[in-house]
């Protein structure tokens, strides 16, 4: 059945096929046969399926097979299956693809490398086990390569000629000929070389390279220019920018309201000036100099130098590289001395020009010329204004390129200023102005009829500016059609001034004259071009009020202004202000009291000559600024033969790095883990100021708040002013105002880096007797400590002056710096390391720069302080010390009499021993002897062997107490070595006396008040719960008081009821060990409201009965109250005491044998252990249980009916129970049962 489906269905697909076939024709020029495949890859798809029959299960899958073709064979076929390909295919995929060998049938792999028809596909047979998979390659290769055209045979094609053009035209060079011609060539070369490659004929070929020597004989030349910036005079730069009176040179004997030669066209600006007209001249225009000696110098740049006398000079330096030495009109080189005598500013000196390359020899012949990677220098460096310093890069797009043209005579000219996206200088980008712009009111004081200023970030754009154009647009508000445009020159029109902006202003001159009927209001542009900066245009309207009209005389009140300026300005102090900064200032204070002294001063004159007095009196810059200077730069000067860097020091606790005991110093970071260096006074020059780096400035505004932590005691300082220098970066400073007697110098290093000199100032010498000196060589803070007790009284400091630094110098002529907190400590110690001791208090020590100190003699201290400088005259030897030395002796009883110890030492230490107290007094009766040994044993450093038995012998009435050990060295080579011991008592005469509230040590047994005293005198610790508790110095916790006490209010007790304490105490061997158990809390307030309330009642208001109950119970009350030992027992008490209360009856209110309503109840009624419960056992009545004390018997009353039984109370024992033990179990047991049975009511039923 399933072979006749399988066949039915086979059936149906060939009748498919064949339709398919009819309706898909293969291509007219698909391959068939023998016909051989063009070149390329072809794809074709089928599909393996699964016969009917087939046993196995497996999913069919769509394959495409891909076939390619290169030279006429078969050069690849890939099959890749679709995606319901699975595993189970494997090994019939593989085995089609691999052939069946055992058969000898090649799978699909063998075609390749066959001629590509359809015969050799149809020559290849299925492969046995794997007939599907290999039918459906088979299929899907036919089908790909029915989709090939024939292969056709190559004719022959002669490219030697379009070889030939090819090469010829790639010999070409793109930059020599025009970008419209080379890009043809480019155009044709690409379409040579496809159809060199393509070869479809001979006529193609042909024509490619016909077309390409074409292309390139049509090549134009590209005109070779040069690239560079050049000098050239106000009427050649104007010449062609389209202004009045541009290329003239017409000059006017009209001086303006200045008196000076500004009306001309663009002639040369003269000026007879010896003041900043040179200086600012010098930055971008072409500046000489002619002198009475009849010699022409020629201005490049100015700088500034340090004078033998320590003072700044001005250097002139001129375009050939001369320099000369300049003071007021004088210049000054070798021995040649040259008087100025006219000053003149030609034009300009960087203008981006391009010439042509067969020109250039000539113009360089007859211009100044700054070719491309020379440097461009220029102006004089003071406040905002800095010296011009840059490398020449113009290119083709440079902003303001003018392009020079050679005349027929040999002359040349230029053209108008092209605008560009280019600097002009290397590595820079094209700026942009950033300046603010006001139409100043009409003054005229430098001759101008209208003037515009420019304020903000002006001083790199004045510092570079070149020209300025000025148009004029008379009522056009839309600025767009100009009535006039107005070239300028630099001083008589344009002008920058250090610190108060550009000011431009326009002359009425040859080159500037308004249209005819009007009169200079209306709207205006400005432009200004720069080097280096896109063109700035600043529009505005000019209205009346900024007009110049005719001058009038400078009145009174302005006369007086300059006059009292001027007095201003010869008060100061020369010697306080830098050098460039007090030249600019006398200059206006020359020209303040050159205005003063005119008869015919005028009003915008003496307005100008007193805003520039007063803004050059504001700019003065002191010489003496407060400094924060690192460690080892602020010591360097002044140490003599140590060139081991000063560290800055490290504190881990952070906090006296951030407090008064640091003062003097400062630290950069606010977490205060480092102390950075010295706060000191330092002198400085007009570099400083114009190259500080981004130093902050401290100033009267500045404050910054500090919080410490001292020994948890929290504290905030705020530091205002130049004393917030003290947490501030490297370098801040705060500017003084007056003349320091001790000082620093600064210079400011060609890496714009500071340095410093020795301090100057005065040192005052200290005599050696009044100060107490002490040197050890045993220190917490380091391996040495040298104390100077009274050197602050001797330097007459007081509450704020402080310590900046201290070197201690030696004989050798080796110095030693000193930093604080670390070697300087509260001014009278001082402390370092060698490298022995590491760390003082958890910090590190710094011991490099002071390893050298070692057996050196220390001969002076020198002390720079707030109160000046000091020296004292010291003498001790640094004594070296006995690396991995020990001393060790054994503690021992007072009566034993003697005691071991062992030392190891070097064979040149020459030991002598001395044993003292704790003060450091000699002790008598103290013998040490050496015992030879047999032979050498090894002690504590393995370069050291002991030969010799040391004992201490003593007397046996010695005190029990520590003793200090010293090992001293007679060749005074060695640091002494100490070690402490103690002579214990055999026994404690003091015993814990056994009250928790009371606690107290009391004399032991046998023991003397005298030995008593001596145990609590010397407690040297306690120990609380396996805590340490130091008796004495810093951190003590007084624990045990001096009469043995225990004080239980001490921190150590706050928490827990229970301590094991243990007493230790010098003299004594081992620990006085306790417990004490602190006892609980009663809270009697209840219990006291409650007796407070019951005292208040009277026994004759209530009947004998109850008030006898009553008073039994409020008696055991009040002893509880006294005893109070117990909370329950206190609770209890009250509780009965309150019963009692209500249980009181008023006497007319008394009716025998009927039950008192508040204390009524059936059945049998009992009391809990003071429970105040009522209830009766034949009608009416009351039971109390009376509680007396936890250690006493208890009493019951108990009262039935009308008769009552009589109360018996007993006598309270000493030890005992306050309740009936058999009622309290009683109670107990009901509890639990109580307990039990509700548990046992709510337990579920296991079943």
């Amino acid at each position: 059945m399933k072979r006749k489906i399988l066949a039915q269905k086979f059936l149906a697909f060939a009748l498919t096929a064949s339709v398919t076939a009819t309706m898909f024709p293969t291509s007219a020029f698909a391959v068939t046969g023998s016909q051989v495949a063009a070149d390329g890859t072809y794809t074709g798809a089928g599909n393996v399926k699964a016969a009917e029959d087939d046993d196995n299960e497996w999913n069919a899958y769509d394959i495409s097979v891909s076939v390619g073709v290169q030279d006429g064979n078969i050069s690849s076929i890939s099959v890749t299956p679709g995606n319901t390909y699975d595993e189970e295919s494997n090994s019939y995929f593989n085995k089609a693809k691999t052939g069946n060998k055992k058969r000898n049938q090649p799978g699909y792999e063998s075609l390749i490398g066959q001629v590509a028809t359809e015969e050799t596909i149809n020559s290849w047979d299925t492969v046995s086990g794997a007939t599907r998979t290999s039918t459906a390659v088979k299929k899907a290769a036919l089908e790909a390569l029915g989709k090939a055209s024939e292969k056709k045979d190559e004719v022959a094609v002669d490219t030697t000629a379009l070889e030939s053009a090819i090469k010829s035209a790639e010999a070409l060079t793109e930059s020599d000929y025009t970008a419209a011609t080379w890009s043809k060539v480019s155009e044709a070369l690409k379409a040579a070389k496809s159809a060199l490659t393509a070869k479809e004929s001979q006529t193609a070929v042909d024509s490619a390279a016909t077309a390409l020597n074409a292309a390139v004989k049509g090549l134009v030349k590209e005109e070779k220019y040069v690239y560079c910036y050049a000098g050239l005079t106000w009427a050649e730069y104007w010449d062609a920018e389209g202004v009045q009176a541009a290329g003239s040179t017409a000059s006017s004997d009209e001086v303006d309201a200045k008196g000076e030669y500004d009306k001309g066209a663009f002639d040369t600006v003269t000026r007879a000036t010896k003041n900043h007209g040179l200086h600012r001249g010098s930055f971008q225009c072409n500046a000489v100099v002619e002198t009475e000696e009849g010699k022409t110098l020629n201005l490049s740049y100015w700088k500034t130098v340090k004078g033998d006398d320590g003072k700044d000079k001005q250097i002139a330096v001129m375009t050939n590289g001369t320099e000369y030495t300049y003071n007021r009109g004088v210049f000054t080189n070798d021995s040649v001395t040259l008087n100025l005598k006219d000053y003149k500013v030609t034009g300009l000196k960087f203008v981006p020009v391009k010439v042509k390359a067969e020109d250039y020899e000539a113009f360089k012949a007859k211009y100044t010329v700054y070719e491309n990677g020379s440097k461009l220098k220029g102006g004089y460096g003071e406040n905002k204004l800095q010296v011009i310093d840059a490398v020449a890069n113009v290119t083709a797009d440079t902003n303001g390129l003018k392009t020079v043209t050679k005349n027929a005579d040999g002359s040349f000219s230029f053209s108008a200023r092209a605008t560009g996206t280019d600097s002009g200088v290397k590595d820079t980008s094209l700026k942009i102005a950033d300046v603010t712009g006001t139409v100043k009111a009409a003054s005229g004081s430098y001759g101008e009829f209208l003037r515009v200023d420019f304020t903000g970030n002006y001083g790199d754009l004045g510092a570079n500016m070149q020209a300025v154009k000025w148009t004029y647009y008379g009522n056009d508000s839309t600025r767009t059609k100009a009535l006039a445009t107005y070239g300028t020159k630099f001083a008589s029109d344009n002008w920058m001034h250090k610190f108060n902006g550009i000011q431009l202003g326009l002359t009425d001159s040859l080159r500037c004259s308004l249209p005819s009927g009007y009169d200079g209001t209306g709207y205006w542009s400005v432009t200004i071009y720069a080097l280096g900066y896109e063109d700035y245009t600043y529009n505005f309207e000019a209205t009346a009020a900024n007009i110049v009209t005719p001058q009038v005389p400078a009145d009174e009140t302005s006369k007086k202004a300059l006059s009292d300026k001027v007095s201003e300005a010869d008060k100061l102090n020369k010697e306080l202000y830098t050098y460039k900064t007090w030249s600019d200032m006398q200059t206006e204070l020359k020209e303040a009291k050159d205005a003063l002294a005119k008869t015919d001063l005028v009003q915008s004159e003496a307005e100008e000559a007193l805003s520039h007095l007063t803004a050059a009196i504001k700019n003065l810059k002191s010489q003496y600024v407060l400094m924060n200077i690192p460690y080892d730069e602020f010591y360097k000067a002044d140490l003599n033969n140590n060139s081991v860097a000063v560290d800055a020091t490290t504190s881990a606790t952070k906090q006296k790095t951030r407090s008064t005991l640091a003062s003097g110093s400062y630290h950069a970071d606010a977490e205060g883990e480092h102390i950075n260096g010295v706060t000191f006074p330092v002198k400085v020059s007009d570099d400083f100021y114009d190259n500080n780096n981004g130093y902050t400035q401290i100033t009267d505004e500045s404050k910054v708040d500090i919080t410490t932590n001292m020994k948890g005691k929290v504290s905030t300082t705020t530091y205002e002013g130049k004393n917030a220098l003290f947490e501030s970066a490297d370098y801040s400073y705060y500017v003084l105002s007056e003349i320091p007697s001790y000082y620093k110098t600064a210079t400011v290093g060609t890496d714009k880096k500071l340095s410093f000199g020795a301090v100057n100032g005065a040192k005052t010498q200290i005599a050696s007797d009044k100060v107490t000196t002490k040197f050890k060589t045993k220190t917490k803070y380091g391996d040495y400590q040298l104390n100077l007790d009274g050197i602050k009284d001797a330097m007459g400091f007081e509450d704020d002056d402080v310590v900046y630094g201290v070197i201690v110098s030696t004989d050798e002529n080796i110095d030693y710096a000193m930093r604080h907190v670390e070697n300087i400590w509260k001014t009278e110690e001082l402390a370092w390391s060698v490298g022995i001791v590491t760390e003082s208090h958890g910090c590190p020590l710094s011991s490099n720069h002071y390893k050298s100190m070692v057996g050196k003699t220390i001969k002076n201290v020198t002390y720079y302080t707030s109160k000046g400088i000091f020296t004292l005259p010291v003498e001790y030897k640094v004594l070296e010390h006995v690396k991995d030395s020990k001393a060790n002796v054994e503690n021992a009883a007072v009566s034993a009499g003697k005691t071991n110890f062992g030392v190891a030492l070097p064979d040149d230490f020459n030991a002598e021993y001395a044993v003292t107290d704790a003060k450091g007094k000699k002790v008598e009766g103290f013998k040490v002897t050496e015992e030879s040994l047999a032979s050498a044993t090894s002690t504590y450093a393995a370069s050291y062997t002991q030969n010799k038995k040391l004992v201490i012998s003593y007397p046996n009435d010695a005190e029990n107490k520590e003793y200090t050990l010293t090992v001293s060295d007679k060749n005074n080579k060695y640091a002494p070595i100490t070690t402490t011991f103690e002579l214990y008592a055999d026994t404690v005469s003091a015993a814990y006396n056994n009250d928790a509230a009371a606690p107290k040590l009391v004399m032991a047994d046998g023991a003397t008040p005298a030995q008593f005293a001596d145990f609590i005198g010397k407690i040297k610790s306690v120990n609380v719960n396996g805590n340490d508790y130091p008796a004495t110095g810093k951190g003590a916790v007084k624990i045990i008081k001096e009469d043995g006490t225990v004080d239980t209010t001490q921190a150590p007790f706050a928490e827990g009821l229970s301590f094991e304490i243990k007493v230790s105490a010098t003299g004594y061997k081992g620990a006085l060990s306790f417990t004490y158990d602190k006892p609980a809390v009663i809270d009697t307030k209840a219990l006291e409201s409650a007796i407070e309330k019951a005292d208040t009642l009277k026994e004759a208001d209530y009947t004998a009965d109850s008030w006898k109950i009553f008073s039994q119970v409020l008696s055991s009350a009040k002893a509880m109250l006294e005893q109070k030992d117990d909370q329950t027992n206190v609770d209890n008490a009250v509780k009965s005491l309150n019963k009692a209360i209500e249980g009181l009856k008023k006497k007319e209110s008394v009716n025998p044998g009927t039950t008192n309503p508040g204390t009524s109840g059936t059945g049998t009624g009992s009391t809990g252990a003071i429970s105040g419960s009522t209830g009766s056992s034949n009608g009416a009545g009351t039971n109390a249980i009376v509680a007396t004390s936890k250690k006493s018997n208890s009493t019951t009353t108990d009262t039935t009916g009308s008769a009552a039984k009589k109360a018996t109370v007993k006598k309270a024992s000493k030890t005992g129970d306050t309740n009936p033990l058999m009622g309290m179990l009683a109670l107990a047991f009901a509890s639990i049962s109580l307990v039990g049975a509700a548990l046992f009511a709510k337990k579920p039923n296991r079943k």
